[in-house]
C-alpha cells in the first residue's frame, strides 16, 4: 500500500474517532414574538432583541451562586424552549447532595413578551448575570436608593428590594414601597415574580445583576414603546389595579393627634365648612382605641364613644366619608390567635384563624359603624423574619415582602364584604401584586421642609415606574412642627393637588406645636388655599377617570422618562410629570418663583384652568418659567383632552345647594389629520366608561362622545384661541368648530 494512501486512511480514522467522541454542536434556538425575539445559545446564554438591537444579554443563570456544569437542549418549538441545567453538588445547612443537581429551564412566549421559569426545590437563591447593554433603568424602590438620589435613573446603582425599616435611613423616612419590576430605556419591562428579597445591580463592573432569595426563577419580559404599554402587559399578569370611589379622589384631611376626640373632629369639619373649604373624606390617626399603644383593642375609646352617631353626622351633615388608622402590630398585646414574637407582636397574617378574627374585629368595631377605609400603617417596622409562621412554606427571605402583600389583601377583603367597591385603603408599605388590593400608597413620613417636599416628589416618580397607580404625599410634611411657612405650605399643597391621593395633614408630628389649620393663617392664605381645594374638586372627573383606567393607561402621575423612553433628556427628571395624556405639571419645589421646565417633543401651551391658554411653545427643550406663589406651572400638549367639572361635592354641597352641576371638556387640537381620545368614567351613570374623541381635519375640529349625564361645556383651544359650545345633558355630543 502506498505510504501516502496509508497516511490518509489513518487521518480519516482519527477524524472519525474525534467526531464520535465530541458532542455535536447544538444549533441556537429562537422564539419570536410580535415585538421581539429570544435566542438561546448552546453555551446557555440568551439574547433578546427588539428592532434588530440586543436589549437583554443574559449570560448566565446561577442557583445558590453556582454556575451550571452543563446546559443541554431538551426540545424547542414555536412557543417554548426547554433546557436541562446541571449544577454541582452542594453542601448547605439543609442538604448534603453528592450528585449533580438537575433542573429544567423553560423559556416561553408570554403575551407579546417572554417568560423564564425554573424551579430548584433544593435552591435558596437565583442570580441572573447580564451584560450591560447601555440602558437606563427605572423602578424597584420608592426609597431614594442609592444615597437619597432624586433622579429615578438607576443606572450605575445597587438597589435592595425588601420592605424593611431600613427605609427610615432615607431622607423621606419610611417610604416603603418596593417591587421586583423595572422599566428599561430599551423599551421593555422586567418582573421577577417572587416575594423573595432582591438585590439589583445596574452597570456595575460592566454588567447588570439580578438576585433574589428564592429557589424559583419566574422572570417576565414585557415589551412597549413607553411605560403605559409595558404596564398594561404587567397588569394583565398581576391583576388590574383596585378601583377608586369618587369620594376618595377629593381632598382628604386629618390630624396626627386628636386629643379632643370625636368632638374635635366635628369642630374641625364645621370650621372648614364655615370657611367654605371643600373636603370629601377625613380620617382619624392613632390613638383612638383602647389597649396597648392605644390601638390593640381596635375599638373606639371613650373620647370617640358612640361612633355610629358621630360618623353618621360626618356623612349626613357634612357630606364627608370617614376612615381610620389601622395596623397589624399590637405593641406587646396578643389578642389574635397567633402573633409573631417581638416588641410589635405582629399578627401572623399567614394564619387563617388570625386573619379571620382581625377582619371580624374590623367589621364589627369599625365598618359596621360607617368606617369606609383605612390608612394602613407599620407593616415596615421591626417585622421579625425568623419567628415561625403558620404557613411554613414562606421562606425567611420572602417574609417582609409577602407580609406587605397580605397586609393589603387582608384589609381589602374585610372592607369589601361590607362596602363592595365603595371603600379605600392606603399604605406606605407596599410590594408588587398588592395593586388589586391597595387603593393607594403614600410617601411615608417626610420632613416638614423643602427637602422633605423634594424627597417625596422623587418618591412619587419611582412609585409610578413600579406600577403603583395612585400615590399621595402628607401635604405639609409629617416629621416636624405643625405650623409652617406660608410659601412651603402653598407649594406643598399645589404639588398635592396633582397627586393621585390628596391628603392634607393639619398638625405636627404627634400633635406637637401649633397646628397648621387654615384659620391659623391670614385671609390671603385662606383664599389661595380655598382656590387650590376648589381646583381639586373641579379635577375630580379627570382624576377619577384616570384612576379607574390605570390598567390600560398607567399611573396617574407619569414621569417624563416613563412616556419618553427614547429621550435621554428625561431620564434624570424627578420634579415634573404628566397627569393624563396631555397635562404636564411642573410644581415649584424650592423657595422662590422660578424653575426650569423641560418640554418633550411636540407643541405645548402654558395653561391655567382659570385663565386658559397663556402662551405656545415648541418642545424638546428646557426653558425657564416664572410662577408667583399662587401659580402652578402647567402645560398642555396639543392633541389632548381633559375633563373637569362639578360632579361630587362632599361638604361643599352645604354652600353650593341649588347651583347647577357642570362638566367641561377642554380640547386642544393637534395638527391636521391628528386624533386623540379620553375615556371618561361617568360616575352618574354607574361608572360607565365613555370615550370622548377629538379630531382635526383640514376643514374643522370635531368633539364626539356618547350621551353624558350632565350639561357639557366644550372649550376648544384652536391654535390657542378658545371657542365654546354647550350641549344639554342626555343629548348626543357631536360638536364641530
Amino acid at each position: 500500500m502506498p505510504y501516502a494512501f496509508s497516511r490518509s486512511l489513518q487521518a480519516a480514522a482519527t477524524l472519525a474517532a474525534l467526531l464520535l467522541a465530541t458532542p455535536l454542536v447544538q444549533a441556537a434556538k429562537t422564539l419570536s414574538a410580535p415585538s421581539g425575539e429570544l435566542t438561546w445559545q448552546d453555551d446557555g446564554s440568551v439574547q433578546i432583541t427588539r428592532s434588530g438591537a440586543t436589549i437583554i444579554d443574559l449570560q448566565q443563570i446561577r442557583f445558590d451562586y453556582h454556575a451550571p456544569l452543563s446546559v443541554k437542549l431538551i426540545d424547542a418549538n414555536d412557543h417554548s424552549i426547554r433546557v436541562a441545567l446541571s449544577f454541582p453538588a452542594a453542601v448547605d445547612f439543609r442538604s448534603r447532595a453528592t450528585e449533580p443537581l438537575d433542573i429544567e429551564l423553560t423559556m416561553s412566549r408570554h403575551g407579546d413578551g417572554f417568560r423564564f421559569y425554573a424551579d430548584a426545590e433544593w435552591g435558596n437563591q437565583v442570580t441572573l448575570d447580564l451584560a450591560d447593554t447601555g440602558d437606563h433603568v427605572f423602578g424597584l424602590s420608592s426609597p431614594l436608593q442609592p444615597e437619597n438620589r432624586h433622579s429615578p435613573d438607576l443606572r450605575e446603582s445597587s438597589v435592595t428590594v425588601e420592605v424593611t425599616n431600613a427605609a427610615q435611613t432615607m431622607v423621606e423616612n419610611f417610604a416603603s414601597a418596593f417591587s421586583s419590576f423595572y422599566i428599561s430605556s430599551h423599551g421593555y419591562g422586567a418582573f421577577f415574580d417572587t416575594f423573595g428579597a432582591g438585590q439589583y445591580d445596574f452597570a456595575i463592573n460592566g454588567r447588570h445583576k439580578i438576585h433574589h432569595e428564592t429557589g424559583t426563577l419566574d422572570w417576565y419580559v414585557f415589551f412597549g414603546d413607553d411605560g403605559r404599554a409595558i404596564h398594561q402587559a404587567y397588569y394583565e399578569l398581576i391583576g388590574a389595579p383596585k378601583s377608586l370611589p369618587l369620594w376618595a379622589v377629593g381632598p382628604v384631611g386629618w390630624r396626627d393627634q386628636n386629643d379632643g376626640g370625636a368632638a374635635e373632629i366635628l369642630d374641625d369639619l364645621q370650621r372648614f365648612e364655615d370657611l367654605r373649604l371643600p373636603f370629601t373624606s377625613w380620617f382619624v390617626d392613632r390613638p383612638y382605641s383602647d389597649g396597648a399603644n392605644e390601638w390593640s383593642l381596635m375599638n373606639f375609646n371613650a373620647k370617640f364613644a358612640k361612633p355610629e352617631e358621630w360618623i353618621s353626622t360626618i356623612r349626613e351633615d357634612h357630606g364627608i366619608e370617614f376612615m381610620t388608622w389601622t395596623a397589624t402590630a399590637f405593641f406587646g398585646d396578643t389578642p389574635m390567635p397567633k402573633h409573631l414574637p417581638g416588641g410589635f407582636t405582629y399578627a401572623d397574617l399567614s394564619d387563617p384563624a388570625t386573619v379571620a378574627l382581625y377582619q371580624q374585629k374590623l367589621t364589627e368595631l369599625q365598618h359596621s359603624v360607617g368606617v369606609k377605609g383605612h390608612k394602613m400603617d407599620r407593616a415596615d417596622e421591626h417585622l421579625p423574619n425568623w419567628e415561625k409562621w403558620a404557613d411554613e412554606t414562606v421562606a425567611i427571605g420572602e417574609r417582609r415582602n409577602k407580609y406587605a402583600y397580605l397586609f393589603a389583601k387582608t384589609h381589602d377583603e374585610s372592607l369589601r364584604r361590607t362596602w363592595g367597591d365603595d371603600q379605600f385603603t392606603f399604605s406606605r408599605a407596599a410590594i408588587h401584586r398588592a395593586q388589586p388590593y391597595l387603593s393607594a400608597i403614600w410617601g411615608g413620613d417626610p420632613r416638614t421642609s423643602w427637602q422633605g417636599l423634594q424627597g417625596n416628589a422623587a418618591n412619587a416618580m419611582r412609585a409610578s415606574f413600579m406600577g403603583f397607580p395612585v400615590w399621595g404625599t402628607d401635604v405639609g410634611g409629617y416629621l416636624g412642627p405643625g405650623y409652617i411657612d406660608t410659601d412651603l405650605y402653598l407649594r406643598w399643597t399645589q404639588f398635592g393637588i396633582f397627586n393621585g391621593l390628596l391628603e392634607i395633614k393639619f398638625d405636627g408630628s404627634g400633635g406637637d406645636g401649633p397646628d397648621r389649620m387654615p384659620w391659623s393663617y391670614d385671609k390671603t392664605f385662606q383664599s389661595d388655599f380655598r382656590e387650590l381645594l376648589e381646583l381639586r374638586m373641579a379635577l375630580l372627573p379627570y382624576l377619577h377617570s384616570l384612576a379607574n383606567t390605570s390598567a390600560t393607561n398607567g399611573p396617574l402621575m407619569q414621569p417624563l422618562a416613563y412616556r419618553h423612553l427614547d429621550d435621554p433628556n428625561t431620564y434624570d427628571i424627578w420634579d415634573q410629570y404628566y397627569v393624563g395624556d396631555g397635562l404636564l405639571v411642573a410644581p415649584v419645589l424650592t423657595p422662590g418663583t422660578a424653575r426650569e421646565v423641560y418640554l418633550p417633543a411636540g407643541k405645548w401651551y402654558r395653561f391655567d384652568f382659570a385663565e386658559g391658554v397663556q402662551s405656545a411653545h415648541e418642545g424638546q427643550r428646557a426653558m425657564g418659567v416664572q410662577a408667583a406663589l399662587d401659580e402652578i406651572p402647567l402645560f398642555v400638549r396639543a392633541n389632548s383632552l381633559m375633563v373637569t367639572g362639578d360632579i361630587y361635592r362632599g361638604n361643599s354641597r352645604n354652600w353650593l345647594e341649588g347651583e347647577a352641576n357642570t362638566l367641561v371638556i377642554h380640547a386642544f387640537p393637534g395638527g391636521i389629520g391628528e386624533q386623540t381620545s379620553f375615556t371618561y368614567i361617568d360616575s352618574k351613570d354607574d361608572n360607565k366608561p365613555k370615550t370622548i374623541t377629538l379630531t382635526r381635519t383640514d376643514e374643522s375640529v370635531k368633539v364626539v362622545a356618547p350621551e353624558l349625564t350632565q350639561e357639557v361645556t366644550i372649550e376648544v383651544y384652536l391654535d390657542g384661541k378658545k371657542q365654546v359650545k354647550t350641549v344639554p345633558a342626555g343629548a348626543p355630543l357631536e360638536a364641530t368648530f
